[in-house]
This record gives C-alpha cells, structure tokens and sequence, in this order.
C-alpha cells in the first residue's frame, strides 16, 4: 500500500490546533503532481492553498468543504489509478496520524 498517500489539515504554525476547509480545488479522479494546490483550508490567521507534497490521483475526498478539524487528521486520499478501493479502505481503516515531532507542512 505504499503507493497510496494521505492528504492531510496541515500545521501551518506553532498555535494552530485546527483548519476548516474552505474548498477542494480539484474533484476525486484528477492527477496530482508534487506542489500542485489541491484545497484551501482558513485558519484562525490565513487562508492557505494546500500543495500535494505526492503525485498521485485524488481517488477520496472524506471531508468537505464547511468542516472544520484538527490538524493532520486524514482528509483525502491520493493513490494510482489501479490501486483497488479495498487497499484504500484497507489504509483508511488503520490510519494513524503522524507524532507531534514528524516535519510540519
């Protein structure tokens, strides 16, 4: 499953604790390349555009626009075009966001 990658509410600052999505900027089936800005998510400071740090296809969205979560909770997924929706479940269902001490966005 190492060709399926998380996208994550990023950790923008040392106080931010959460972001609301403001807008996917792409739909579920477009190719990602590394840098290309996918979703803006608001922040108690900023609006910032979200950069694909994979490449990839955006094969889930799991959360919308309108919601707002903490930060590096799941939010989509980006995968090969092959890869099987039970290998995307299969990462979803055992998921576990990344330490507090792993490189911030």
């Amino acid at each position: 499953m190492s060709n399926i990658k998380p996208v994550i509410i990023p950790k923008w600052g040392l106080t931010m604790e959460e972001g609301t999505i403001n807008e996917w900027l792409i739909e579920v089936g477009t190719p990602v390349s590394v840098g290309m800005e996918i979703l803006n998510i608001d922040t108690d400071k900023l609006t910032n555009a979200v950069e694909a740090t994979d490449s990839g296809v955006l094969r889930r969205i799991l959360h919308g626009a309108g919601e707002t979560l903490p930060v590096k909770t799941l939010i989509g997924i980006l995968a090969d075009a092959d890869t099987s929706e039970a290998d995307i479940d299969a990462f979803i269902a055992n998921w576990v966001p990344p330490s507090a001490d792993e490189v911030d966005e």
